[in-house]
C-alpha cells in the first residue's frame, strides 16, 4: 500500500513554490524580458488600430494572442500593410515571448531549488 504524503510537507512545497515565483519576478533579467515584451505588445497594437482600424483593446487582445501562437482567429489583419507587419510581429513577437517565457521558468527554478538548501522541512508528525 502507497503512503500518502504529509499534508503538511505538501503545503510546505507550494509556499516554497508560491515564494520562488514572486522572489523569479524581481529577476532583472525577467523584469527586463517583460519590459522587452510588454513593449513590442503595446507598440504593435498602436501600430494594428492605425492598420487596421482596431480600439486598442482589440489589437492589443490580438498582440498576445499571436505573440503566445494561440490565434484564436476572432482577429485577423485585413489590410496589406497589416499583414506585412504581422509578417514581421510573428517573427520578432513569438521569439520575445519565448525568451520571457524562459526567463520566468528558469528564475522560478532556480529559487526552489535554492529553498531546498535554506530550508528544512517540517518534522513529520
Amino acid at each position: 500500500m502507497t503512503k500518502m504524503p504529509d499534508p503538511r510537507s505538501i503545503a510546505y512545497s507550494y509556499i516554497r513554490m508560491a515564494r520562488a515565483i514572486a522572489a523569479a519576478f524581481q529577476k532583472p533579467n525577467v523584469i527586463a524580458a517583460l519590459t522587452v515584451l510588454g513593449v513590442i505588445a503595446f507598440s504593435s497594437a498602436l501600430i494594428y488600430m492605425m492598420l487596421e482600424g482596431w480600439g486598442f483593446l482589440d489589437a492589443f487582445y490580438f498582440c498576445i494572442v499571436t505573440m503566445s501562437t494561440v490565434g484564436y482567429g476572432d482577429f485577423a489583419p485585413h489590410t496589406a500593410l497589416g499583414k506585412i507587419y504581422t509578417i514581421f510581429y510573428l517573427f520578432v513577437g513569438i521569439g520575445i515571448f519565448v525568451l520571457t517565457v524562459t526567463a520566468i521558468a528558469e528564475a522560478i527554478f532556480q529559487e526552489f531549488r535554492a529553498s531546498e538548501d535554506k530550508e528544512p522541512p517540517p518534522p513529520a508528525a
